[in-house]
């Protein structure tokens, strides 16, 4: 493993491709937004993966919240096996 696929946004994106091939973008969705204060904003991302919500996480940064999501998505695809859904 290199150290880019150590990332979790590069894991997923990985995984993505493995299945979907060069399609891969088409099937994925991220909702991101903040929510607080300016001074304590939280950030909060989604990930869709065709009409399934694949996963959420919440952080202090924008960053973080889609690095957690991402890493969500690719143990829910571990565990769902990986299959294609379309």
């Amino acid at each position: 493993m290199s150290a880019n696929d150590s990332h979790p946004r590069t894991r997923l994106n990985n995984e993505l491709q493995r299945i979907y091939g060069p399609s891969a973008q088409d099937h994925v969705r991220w909702e991101v937004y903040s929510q607080g204060p300016p001074n304590a904003l939280t950030w909060h991302a989604t990930i869709f993966i065709g009409d399934q919500n694949y996963s959420y996480a919440s952080a202090i940064t924008r960053g973080a919240a889609q690095d957690a999501a991402a890493q969500q998505a690719c143990e829910r695809l571990r565990r769902d096996g990986s299959t294609r859904s379309d």
